[in-house]
């Protein structure tokens, strides 16, 4: 039987638990499953639109919110294929309460950005979309982009302060083209050097008081070859012969040489070479020294003796890039049909690839019935502390901007396709200055 004094214990245990549930907060959940509900969502690298995007989200992507932001608008994923990042709280479905989840502790930073440049966030990067198209400057960590100006291989000056490009115009005698700087800003374009023969590959000086880019000075013939009559010839044919059912001809083949132009006045000086000498670069850590492309490999030239060497003897080598501290050189690498990155010493020894699809990769597409294809890595560029390589990548079906570790680890997206709104990003293979990063 309940007494009295009874009822009235019993009512205040109540009212106790009551007030300690009233006042003790609920735990706060680890993670909160979602859904994409939008058509396309954008993967930032903090809580809010200023932030580099990471990546495009479809519908029906799925994952797990992980924290929020004090206003409980962004939320901190992690994607199910283990991409992390923000994206805008209205734009998923979520299997919980947003207030569940804890606030992330300094949101604006939080986050390890897959396109982060770590130590570099201050310095800036300019690409170009195609050569002669747009060119672009953003920050390293792949936000504030924008448009800069149009043109061919754009180059960093070592301050990071200017940009070094080409322009080509056609006319009746060839395609003549002028060296250009600008600044990152967009302001103070102007001409340094014109009138010269499809200039392309400039590359700074350490001391930024010169720019070496190479140039084409006239033409060898190739072999005569003959072909049927009602096959059409190649455009830059020259001695073409009609021989009864066939045509003969030979194609022209440009010489390329180097030439090294003062930034302040235009004056120039042509560099002793190869016959073929393309898309020089510059050592850091000995000025003196240039390594170019040749017809038969990467070939050193001593730019204060005027005498040349071979680096190596690999014609697949391309697109030489210098790292920051002069021990080691990148290149494109031509690896049977496609590109991949590869890594030497300075002396052209202890070759590493850093890219390569993956088997799986390649069996899942012969498992569709399609041909299998390697992906294409291409054009890198060195971080200014020597740690990271940006590059070129087709691996998601177009070309992007990518990010990896210097020993080709931790390989990341930094830019998407979609950030450039419909201008597509093009690789044509002949020594393309892609990438700049100071």
């Amino acid at each position: 039987m309940i007494t009295r004094k009874h009822a009235i214990l019993i009512s205040w245990v109540v009212v106790g638990m009551l007030w300690v549930s009233w006042v003790t907060p609920a735990a706060a959940v680890s993670s909160i499953p979602l859904t994409v509900t939008a058509d396309t969502l954008n993967l930032r690298s903090g809580p809010g639109t200023g932030y580099a995007i990471l990546d495009v989200l479809r519908t029906g992507d799925a994952g797990n919110a992980t924290g929020r932001d004090a206003s409980g608008v962004w939320l901190q994923i992690q994607m199910a294929y283990g991409k992390i990042g923000w994206v805008h709280g209205d734009f998923v479905r979520l299997s919980g309460e947003i207030g569940d989840l804890p606030v992330a502790e300094n949101a604006t930073t939080a986050v390890s950005s897959p396109g982060s440049a770590g130590g570099d966030q201050d310095s800036q990067i300019v690409f170009q979309a195609s050569s002669g198209g747009p060119i672009y400057v953003m920050d390293a960590n792949g936000s504030n982009l924008r448009y800069l100006t149009n043109g061919i291989d754009p180059t960093l000056s070592p301050d990071g302060k200017q940009v070094a490009f080409t322009r080509w115009s056609g006319n009746s005698t060839g395609v003549l083209g002028d060296l250009w700087i600008i600044n990152t800003d967009g302001s103070g374009e102007r001409k340094v050097a014109g009138e010269v023969q499809q200039p392309k590959s400039p590359i700074w000086s350490t001391d930024g008081k010169t720019i070496t880019l190479n140039i084409q000075r006239g033409k060898s013939l190739s072999p005569r070859r003959c072909i049927p009559d009602d096959l059409s010839v190649p455009p830059e044919s020259e001695d073409v012969v009609h021989d009864g059912d066939k045509v003969c001809f030979r194609v022209a083949q440009p010489y390329w040489r180097l030439r090294v132009v003062d930034t302040a006045t235009g004056a120039y000086a042509d560099l002793p070479g190869d016959v073929v000498s393309f898309a020089p670069t510059q050592d850091p850590a000995n000025p003196w020294r240039i390594v170019y492309v040749s017809g038969d490999g990467l070939v050193n030239l001593d730019i204060t003796r005027g005498n040349t060497w071979p680096l190596n003897s690999d014609p697949q080598d391309r697109g030489p890039m210098f790292s920051p501290d002069g021990k080691k050189v990148a290149t494109t690498y031509r690896q049977t049909d496609h590109w991949e990155v590869h890594v030497m010493n300075a002396d052209g020894s202890g070759r590493v690839r850093l890219t390569e699809t993956p088997p799986t990769v390649l069996l899942n597409q012969r498992l569709k019935g399609q041909p299998a294809h390697s992906w294409n890595n291409a054009a890198p560029a060195w971080s200014p502390d020597g740690r990271q390589i940006a590059f070129l990548s087709d691996r998601n079906g177009v070309w992007e901007l990518w990010l990896m570790n210097a020993d080709g680890s931790n390989q990341r997206l930094l830019l998407p396709a979609s950030a450039l709104q419909g201008t597509p990003i093009r690789y044509d293979g002949v020594d393309e200055r892609v990438i700049s990063w100071k």
